[in-house]
């Protein structure tokens, strides 16, 4: 990462006004979302984003529900509109805003073969930002039969994300007291599944920043244990000079014969960037189902 882009990054920061530690701001998971009871993340990763419509929602939907505790809409779910100038690859674009005074909610949406993800952020008003992901899955997971490569599975595609910083949006009051318009991530992932062992782990690389063209630290799902439900949890690493560190969380779930995944994050994506968040998502089909250039 150049020095000039870090700048750039610590100086949005500051406009944003994302003080203390976001992570700890209006926490907590609720509902699955889409009328799953049974959370599919941890609270660490579904924070602000207590529900989401994903089980009817299709692709190109003029809107989708979301309950998020972002002092987003006047009631506690609101309609986001479709804004596909926001899209990031195959994953669609929504956003709300009550008012150009008010806080502008960006998510991020895909829909694979019976399991979908949510990803939505704020990027940060009055000193604070709200952000967090649901995953939902429409059948129950059954474990692939048969060992060797047959129980391993491979998914690959693209990834997305929204950075708890960004651009002032239009129209607002001006200065600190303006809403901020989060700004998008990309990069190429691919996760691997052994069946057989029900062990998970993955990477994303080619990481970059959408509005800015500045390149981003490659991470990786560390290695962690599939449950017998189909989820999974760990941290998220990312690649410093210095090696692999620790910098947030993942949790994810295959939909129910494992053709398909998805997994979403909260993660700091910059070293010595205390108070930079990104929240991302990856949510592909297998390789044997038609996934993406990183497939063997």
């Amino acid at each position: 990462m150049s020095k000039r882009f870090l700048l750039l990054l610590m100086s949005s920061l500051a406009l944003a006004g994302c003080g203390g530690n976001p992570i700890g701001d209006g926490g907590g998971g609720g509902g699955g979302g889409g009328g799953t009871t049974n959370p599919l993340v941890p609270a660490a990763v579904s924070m602000n984003v207590e529900a989401a419509a994903l089980q009817g929602w299709s692709s190109n939907a003029a809107t989708i529900a979301v309950q998020m505790t972002a002092q987003d809409a006047t009631d506690l779910s609101g309609n986001y509109g479709r804004n596909a100038a926001l899209d990031v690859g195959d994953y669609e674009a929504y956003s709300y805003q009550t008012t150009t005074s008010n806080r502008m909610v960006v998510a991020l949406v895909r829909k694979v073969d019976g399991v979908a993800a949510i990803s939505a952020v704020d990027a940060g008003q009055f000193a604070n930002y709200h952000g967090g992901a649901q995953v939902w899955r429409a059948d129950v997971f059954t474990r692939p039969s048969g060992g060797g490569v047959g129980a391993r599975y491979d998914y690959s595609g693209t990834y997305a994300g929204l950075l708890n910083t960004g651009t002032p949006t239009g129209g607002g009051p001006g200065g600190t007291l303006n809403p901020t318009q989060s700004w998008r991530t990309t990069g190429r992932a691919l996760i691997t599944a052994d069946f057989t062992e029900m062990r998970v782990s993955g990477g994303v690389d080619q990481r970059t920043v959408l509005e800015t063209g500045g390149s981003l630290a490659d991470i990786a799902l560390w290695a962690t244990a599939i449950n017998a439900d189909g989820t999974f949890t760990d941290s998220v690493r990312r690649a410093d000079p210095s090696g692999w560190t620790s910098a947030g969380t993942y949790g994810g779930a295959f939909n129910g014969d494992a053709d398909a995944v998805a997994a979403v994050m909260v993660f700091n994506p910059v070293s010595g960037a205390a108070n930079l968040y990104e929240h991302g998502m990856i949510v592909l089909p297998s390789c044997t189902a038609g996934g993406g250039p990183a497939c063997p």
